[in-house]
C-alpha cells in the first residue's frame, strides 16, 4: 500500500516543485487538510541535504519523491490518530513526561526554560508542544500495538526459512592468492620452466617472486591479497587447489605468463543455523509480519475513515 500511496502523491509533489502553493490543500483525513505548506515543513532538511551536484531534473526528481513520501506519511498519522481518538484511548502522563524529558534534555541539555525560549522563537506554546509530543507518541504506540505487538515466530519457521535461503547466509568464497607475472618476451619460457624446477626443488614462491616476476606486487613476494572475484582462467586454476599449492598451468592473460598459488581460502562451506542465523532470520520474520500487518491495518483505517486527495 505505501508504494501505491507515493505513486499516487507523486503529481501532486511534482506541482508543488514547479509551483509556490503557500497553502494549497493536497488531502483531507476527516476533517483535517494537508497542505503544500505542511508538506515543506516535513521536508525541509532532507531538501536541504540534497547534493549540490544533482542537476535541476535530478534535484526536482528527489524533492517529488521525497514530498510524496511526506505526504504520505501524513496521512497515514492523521488515520493512525483519528483511530486514536475514536477508540478513546488515553496516554499514560508517565509516558508522556518522559518522551517530554527526552526531547528538551536532546534540544536544551535538560534546561526547561532555555527550552522555553527557544519554542517562544519558533512562535510555540510550551502547550502546543507538549500536544503535539502527545499526538506523536500516541500515534506511534498505536501503530506498534496494531503491527508489533505480540509477533511469536517459531522454531519450525525459522528452520523453513533458512532451508530455503541458504544461499543468503553463505559467506562469500574469497582466496588469498600470489602470483609470478612474467612478460611474454624472448625468453620467458626459460624462465617459467627455471621457475617449476626450483619450485619442484622446494624453493619458497615468495622468494621467486621477489626474484623473477616483473607484477606490481613483486617485492611482496607476488601477494595479490584476498580476492573474491577474478578473470575467469585464474578462477579455474584457483578453485581446484588447496591452501599452499601452486597451480599446475601456465596462465597466460594479456601479455604476460603467470604462475600462481593459493595461500589461503575462506568461505564456501556448508552453512549450519548459527544461534547469530537464527536471531537474524527471527528479525526479518517478524519485521515482515510487521509489514504485513501494517498493510492490513492501513487498509482497515482507510476503510473507515474518508481520505480524499486533490490534484
Amino acid at each position: 500500500m505505501k508504494k501505491a500511496l507515493i505513486l499516487a502523491g507523486t503529481f501532486i509533489a511534482l506541482l508543488m516543485t514547479a509551483a509556490d502553493f503557500t497553502d494549497a490543500v493536497l488531502a483531507r483525513v476527516g476533517d483535517k487538510v494537508i497542505t503544500s505548506y505542511d508538506i515543506r515543513m516535513a521536508t525541509a532538511q532532507e531538501e536541504a541535504a540534497l547534493p549540490p551536484s544533482l542537476s535541476l531534473q535530478e534535484r526536482m526528481e528527489a524533492v517529488a519523491k521525497l514530498r510524496a513520501e511526506a505526504l504520505d506519511e501524513l496521512i497515514v498519522d492523521e488515520l493512525v490518530w483519528t483511530d486514536f481518538q475514536e477508540l478513546k484511548a488515553k496516554m499514560p502522563k508517565e509516558y508522556l513526561q518522559e518522551r517530554v524529558d527526552q526531547i528538551i534534555q536532546a534540544r536544551a541539555n535538560a534546561n526547561e526554560e532555555r527550552f522555553r525560549d527557544m519554542l517562544h522563537r519558533d512562535n510555540l506554546t510550551y502547550k502546543d508542544f507538549e500536544a503535539e509530543v502527545a499526538r506523536r507518541l500516541a500515534i506511534d504506540m498505536l501503530l506498534y500495538d496494531r503491527t508489533r505487538r505480540n509477533i511469536f515466530i517459531t522454531t519450525e519457521q525459522i528452520q523453513a526459512y533458512f532451508q530455503g535461503h541458504k544461499q543468503d547466509f553463505a559467506q562469500e568464497t574469497r582466496f588469498h592468492i600470489q602470483a609470478i607475472q612474467i612478460p611474454k618476451e624472448e625468453g620467458y619460457q626459460e624462465i617459467v620452466t627455471e621457475i617449476r624446477k626450483q619450485l619442484s626443488l622446494g624453493a619458497d614462491f615468495g622468494d621467486l617472486a621477489r626474484k623473477y616476476s616483473k607484477g606490481a606486487q613483486a617485492e611482496n613476494g607476488g601477494d595479490l591479497g584476498w580476492m573474491s572475484s577474478m578473470a575467469p582462467a585464474l578462477e579455474k586454476e584457483i578453485l581446484p587447489l588447496n591452501a599452499g599449492q601452486v597451480g599446475p598451468n601456465n596462465l597466460e592473460i594479456g601479455s604476460s605468463v603467470y604462475l600462481v598459488k593459493l595461500m589461503e581460502r575462506e568461505g564456501g562451506e556448508e552453512v549450519e543455523l548459527t544461534t547469530d542465523i537464527q536471531k537474524k532470520i527471527k528479525r526479518l520474520l517478524e519485521d515482515q509480519e510487521s509489514d504485513r500487518r501494517r498493510e492490513e491495518y492501513l487498509q482497515s483505517l482507510t476503510m473507515k475513515y474518508p481520505v480524499r486527495r486533490y490534484q
